[in-house]
């Protein structure tokens, strides 16, 4: 399976893996492994298994073909440049022999690429030769994805193989023209007949073959019924049903598959023919450590497996992946039969190392819930850091519109002793930029304080560093608390907010001077321990949680002593040990005192007596003879619920409003504990606040319907926050702002902060640069990509992708466009763009410089778009502004339209970084003119030059004109309107040179005194 990572040319990315080997290099070495990953030393990764049964004499070997992982530690790229295999006799005995290198793409098709070895299937052919079905890059194709399927061929199944077919058996441009990513085959031989099916990004196609492999005898199929189908498809039959496990992403909060979008889980389907209609029976393998997955399931030695590969390798990651291999249970009750949901192995349980860390065993919530797809809000306390990186490896609050402000807090059941902070950022955009995801403007942590029931500042923080390159470190003085929370204030360039990502949030616990676990009693038969230890911070006692070690029914079994060991949590010190005293059970006989029973309530403890979150209501028993007793809980008129043999029991307490809890305990005697009563009040829903935009104000209004509203509180673009009196907010001047706004209950949930934009009021002239106060479209825009970074008034040099506007998708058209609207018309005289690329033009591929673009502009009379007046000309540039001049147009709209480059077949995406469209209101006032037209002329008289000047009095009044040439000047005081001023200038010398006349003519125009000056020129004359 591959996710999908737009990387550079695939040449690139392997070259150097590929110097001086030509062919397949077996080299197989043995060794023994019970435990998954099957190679899990880090010495070689591997990837996409296919498992397959080869009888070998009279027995059978489980052959498991992968591709090679080779990628570096932080290279986020597939480089597979061969693929290999495992062999054994016996998964159980876990003795395996390692082929790493049996088939390298270049080395077996000639017209393939090196590299991009992705995930194929091995099948013994009915002339029981082997066939192997690969994905690999056809060298020369000019299609937009170059992946086709090849064929080898070989007598072994370890090869050596050789083309079976000469030419790609499937690619987009055979059987049939198609668009898709042609990865992934899967090959079924039913009987006589044999079937493949391939496909990726939730495209999946069928075709039958003929006998010999390779011959297609039907049309290309397209396959439904898979729902959430993304990749990796795995075709297998079981009786008489046929079964397509494969990868699937239908990725949201109550999925049953994926959480986030780079999960993959292992789903599957069923049907009673090959070529369907399927039908979807749900989820055979949660996702794994690798955001991949890649099922191969099939029957060996009586026993059903399947393989597919993690991260769990030494030094392993999303690129760095091992195969494993589990048994597959079946639900013969049903029809079809089903798969039973696979246990991977090993069990994954809890980590016991001492360590000052006790943000694992916290409940994490967060501001922006539900949390985007791509990211995992688990991330934030899984205790794993990547070099590498992917969404899921972080919360994340990316949304392409993100809030000024975001929270992440931390809930424990018990109150706790901390003294220190982790976290880790993660960022693709700088600070200030206002875009993509940057590490917070500032930050800071408050906790809960138990004595005030409000949300308090740490003491003596020591600082809350914002950089991203590594876990950034707060100590502060020891606080006891349940809960903490880190308020993020978003980095912005003065309009718009970056996102806020974190890869791992820890809480440090403060160490106590020792921690001696007291001595701990168990009747015979009980094996649960006291699940809190007591431990002593100076004058403060606490209880705190401890992790035991598993009791063995061998040790409880009879009376006697033993030691047991525990990890409590966030003592980094070591772990502790406890004696633990088994007890015979008591007899009843002359017991007549009733136990005792509290009720202690865990939750995200809130204002006012409320919980914002589930409470858990723990009802701990205690009898005078030291035994277990029967429990009995009670949630409001809910029936009752009994636990037998229990020193505690749990009442879980949901659904906002005010509850009861009640309990009682009976011990083996009969007596019978006075009822506990509770009352528990649960607020967990933030209030709802709407603002309303009336004219240049925001009308804000919230609602709570459990504990009510306590405030509201505002902040203009950048501003603090501040509260809300009256409900309205006004902005302080004419330009454009983003008003926040959020409110709080009296619970003390906090609304997640929401935004309105006032408008800029346009009723005064606007000059220079109008893009940021317009409201940007387009005819596209990629989904890592953001249309409001058109005019986010950002140009950065090394844009990340959620800087620019691009288009960067599966199918790109020719022509595109990208639109901005005012909510006036203005008039517009200039704009400029930059356009931004990571292809060569001629590719048809990635982002490309475009061919050309044209401005144009809305003409409201005609209803239509023209292109503007005489433009200077458009350039493509993508490391300069391409700036346009024109006649002023005056419009509401204005658009570019953009040709794309393509290779003659498809067309590259294109990308802007910044397009800026300049205004100037109001048009220029042309300067008040008197009106005269002057006529000079060059004449000899006598052998002698003199140049004769006339000006004539086109104004409707009465003018003053004085004339200044080289040779003498002239004034008439007042010459009538149409009237005409005539002199002539004696030069006293046969020629004369070129010249000029200078003209001065003053008048009244509109009421007002007005001088107007000319120049005429004249020619040279020579008199004979």
């Amino acid at each position: 399976m591959k996710i999908a990572i737009r990387a550079a040319a695939a040449a690139s990315l392997v070259a150097a893996s590929l110097i001086g080997i030509s062919g397949p290099a077996h080299a197989e070495t043995t060794f023994t492994s019970t435990v998954n990953p099957i190679l899990k030393d880090g010495s070689y990764y591997s990837a996409d298994p296919a498992p397959l049964v080869v009888r070998d004499g009279d027995q059978d070997e489980l052959f498991i073909y992968t591709g090679h992982d080779q990628a570096g530690p932080t290279t986020n790229d597939f480089i597979m440049n061969e693929w290999g295999a495992f062999k054994t006799g016996d998964v159980e005995s876990g003795q395996w022999t390692h082929y790493p290198s049996l088939m390298r793409p270049e080395a077996v098709f000639s017209w393939a690429t090196p590299g991009r070895a992705y995930a194929g299937q091995v099948v013994q052919g009915l002339d029981d030769r082997f066939y192997w079905y690969v994905p690999i890059n056809e060298r020369d194709s000019t299609a937009a994805d170059k992946f086709a399927i090849g064929v080898a061929v070989s007598t072994s199944p370890t090869g050596p193989w050789t083309d079976y077919v000469g030419g790609p058996l499937i690619s987009q441009r055979v059987p049939t023209v198609n668009t898709i990513h042609n990865i992934d085959p899967t090959v079924l031989i039913d009987g006589q007949r044999v079937f493949i099916w391939w496909g990726s990004f939730s495209n999946l196609r069928m075709l039958e073959l003929a006998a010999d492999m390779k011959t297609p005898v039907t049309t290309t199929r397209t396959v439904t019924g898979l729902t959430g189908f993304f990749e990796a498809a795995w075709a297998f039959k079981r009786g008489s049903t046929y079964y397509m496990a494969y990868a699937g992403n239908n990725a949201g909060p109550t999925s049953a598959c994926t959480p986030a979008n780079y999960h993959a889980c292992i789903a599957y389907a069923t049907a009673a023919a090959p070529e369907g209609p399927w039908t979807y029976r749900g989820t055979v393998l949660k996702p794994v450590s690798s955001t991949t997955s890649h099922p191969g399931i099939l029957e060996f030695n009586g026993k059903w497996y399947i393989a597919y590969h993690t991260a769990d390798a030494v030094g392993g990651n999303h690129f760095r992946r091992s195969v494993a291999i589990d048994p597959v249970e079946w639900d013969d009750t049903q029809t079809p039969p089903r798969i039973k949901a696979v246990t991977t192995t090993p069990v994954k349980g809890r980590d016991l190392t001492p360590r000052a860390n006790i943000a694992q065993e916290a409940m994490s919530t967060v501001s922006n819930t539900p949390v985007p797809t791509q990211y995992w809000v688990k991330s934030l306390n899984d205790e794993i850091v990547r070099p590498n990186p992917l969404p899921p490896d972080m919360w994340g609050t990316w949304t392409g519109s993100n809030p000024p402000q975001q929270w992440a807090q931390y809930t424990w059941d018990q109150p706790m002793r901390i003294s220190g902070s982790q976290i880790d950022f993660w960022n693709d955009a700088q600070q200030g930029t206002g875009v993509g995801v940057a590490a917070p403007a500032n930050w800071k942590i408050q906790y809960w304080n138990l004595a005030t029931g409000q949300w308090a500042d740490l003491p003596n923080a020591s600082g809350y560093p914002t950089a991203t390159n590594g876990y950034q470190n707060t100590n502060f003085d020891p606080v006891t608390t349940t809960q903490v929370r880190a308020t993020f204030n978003a980095s912005t360039n003065g309009s718009t907010y970056s996102a806020v990502a974190v890869e791992e949030w820890k809480i440090l616990a403060a160490q106590p001077a020792t921690v001696d676990p007291p001595a701990i009693r168990v009747e015979v038969g009980e094996r649960e321990l006291p699940g809190t230890v007591p431990v002593a911070f100076g004058g403060d006692a606490l209880r705190i949680p401890v992790y035991w070690d598993a009791l063995t029914a061998e040790q409880v079994a009879a009376p006697g002593t033993f030691s047991i060991q525990g990890t409590v949590l966030g003592h980094a010190a070591s772990r502790v040990t406890a004696q633990v005293t088994v007890l015979p059970l008591e007899g009843t006989e002359g017991d007549v005192t009733k136990p005792t029973l509290t009720l202690t309530p865990s939750g995200s403890a809130g204002s006012n007596g409320w919980y914002r979150s589930a409470v858990r209501v723990r009802a701990a028993g205690v009898d005078d003879s030291g035994g277990r007793m029967t429990i009995e809980t009670k949630v409001d008129d809910a029936a009752p619920v009994v636990t037998g043999d229990a020193r505690q029991a749990d009442a879980n307490v949901t659904g906002d409003g005010e509850h009861t809890v009640t309990a009682k305990a009976t011990d083996r005697a009969g007596n019978v504990s006075d009822t506990a009563g509770l009352p528990v009040k649960i607020d967990a829903t933030a209030p709802i606040s709407v603002g309303t935009l009336i004219g240049r104000t925001v009308k804000v209004l919230a609602s709570d319907v459990t504990s009510g509203v306590a405030g509201i509180e505002y902040a203009i673009g950048t501003g603090p926050w501040t509260p809300l009196n009256g409900g309205v907010i006004a902005a302080p001047d004419a330009a454009k702002y983003t008003v926040s706004f959020r409110s709080t209950d009296k619970a003390g949930n906090l609304e997640t902060a929401k935004s309105v934009v006032i408008p800029a009021d346009l009723s005064a002239p606007l000059n220079g640069n109008i893009a940021p106060i317009a409201t940007p479209t387009a005819s596209y825009t990629a989904g890592w990509n953001a249309v409001t970074a058109l005019n986010d008034n950002a140009d950065p040099a090394n844009p990340s992708q959620a800087q620019l506007w691009g288009t960067w998708s599966g199918t790109r058209p020719a022509t595109l466009w990208t639109q901005y609207d005012w909510a006036r018309p203005v008039r517009v005289i200039s704009s400029e763009l930059k356009f931004w690329r990571d292809s060569n033009q001629g590719t048809g591929d990635g982002v490309a410089q475009p061919d050309g673009w044209v401005l144009q502009y809305w003409d409201e009379a005609a209803s239509a778009w023209k292109d503007v007046p005489n433009p200077s000309g458009y350039g493509t540039s993508t490391t300069a502004f391409n700036s346009v001049t024109f006649t002023p147009v005056t419009t509401s709209r204005v658009r570019a339209t953009i040709r794309a480059n393509g290779n003659g077949t498809t067309y590259s995406a294109a990308a802007i970084t910044e397009w800026r469209v300049f205004a100037q209101e109001p048009a220029p006032e042309e300067p008040a003119e008197i009106p005269v037209t002057t006529t000079v002329t060059p004449r000899c008289l006598a052998g002698k030059a003199y140049v004769a000047v006339q000006v004539h009095n086109d104004h409707d009044a009465a003018i003053g004109v004085s004339v200044e040439t080289a040779f003498g000047e002239k004034a008439f005081p007042n010459v009538a309107a149409g009237g005409n001023a005539y002199q002539s200038f004696a030069t006293r010398a046969a020629s004369i040179a070129a010249g000029s006349v200078t003209v001065t003519a003053t008048g009244t125009v509109d009421g007002e005194e007005t001088t107007s000056e000319y120049t005429e020129d004249y020619a040279a004359l020579t008199c004979n």
